[in-house]
């Protein structure tokens, strides 16, 4: 009697099974898993709302801005110098490049281009660098490339390794680069970050990233219910 209980028990749960899976093939959705947290999970994901897609490019510019924070700016400033290339990288480039010009004396191309780039005021190059890697405080990293780059620049001016324009004199020179190069910094290198942003939020897999990322941390949190919870329920 039990044995026959059991088998009639198992064919209702074959049929509901099958009916189940019969409906889920008529609607066009996929196939929910039969673990309680997976189906969950999945569910979730399938009916969420759809991934949007490459915004538009108003959109796109006005979201990639960001306002100016200069006391967390000030205070992220160890972590960035310390956890990122944001800001060593530039810098290396620019005394590499000053090095380089004074040994060549910006007689070949090379040296020509990086001295122009990364040590001539305003030393686009390098604050461009700096604030496209920038996790944030971009414009902090462009004042210190540029004041490190006023720096070689004035170095090499003074020294005459490379002769300036002659009608501009030593302090002309000193006062112009120590002036002009971090002013010019900042700006160069928050526009340099806006542009990257701008990039990523007009991409169209902006979007999928994201989703994505949310469906894996979904998939980490699961749906809150306890082990024993899903056990009991694949018993049933």
């Amino acid at each position: 009697m039990a044995r026959a209980k059991s088998t009639a028990r198992a064919e209702a749960r074959r049929r509901y099974r099958a009916a189940e899976d019969d409906g889920s093939s008529m609607d066009g959705t996929e196939d929910v898993p039969s673990t309680p947290g997976a189906g969950r999970t999945a569910a979730h994901v399938g009916t969420g709302s759809a991934a949007p897609g490459r915004i538009g490019m108003r959109a796109a510019f006005t979201q990639a801005m960001r306002p100016l924070n200069v006391r967390e700016d000030l205070a992220a400033l160890p972590w960035i110098a310390t956890h990122s290339k944001a800001l060593w990288l530039p810098l290396l480039i620019t005394v590499g490049s000053t090095i380089a010009a004074i040994a060549v004396g910006g007689t070949n191309v090379i040296t020509t281009f990086l001295f122009a780039y990364f040590v001539q005021t305003p030393a686009i190059g390098g604050v461009f660098i700096a604030g496209f890697l920038a996790p944030r405080a971009s414009w902090l990293l462009g004042v210190i490339v540029g004041l490190v780059a006023a720096a070689c620049y004035t170095f090499i001016g003074l020294s005459g390794v490379i002769p300036v324009s002659p009608t501009v004199g030593s302090t002309d020179v000193v006062v112009s680069s120590f002036i002009l190069s971090p002013i010019l910094g900042g700006f160069f290198a928050a526009g340099a970050a806006w542009y990257r942003r701008f990039l990523a939020l007009s991409n169209p897999n902006h979007g999928r990233r994201r989703q994505a990322q949310a469906a894996k941390q979904t998939a980490k949190r699961g749906d809150g219910r306890t082990r024993g919870s899903q056990k009991a329920g694949a018993r049933r």
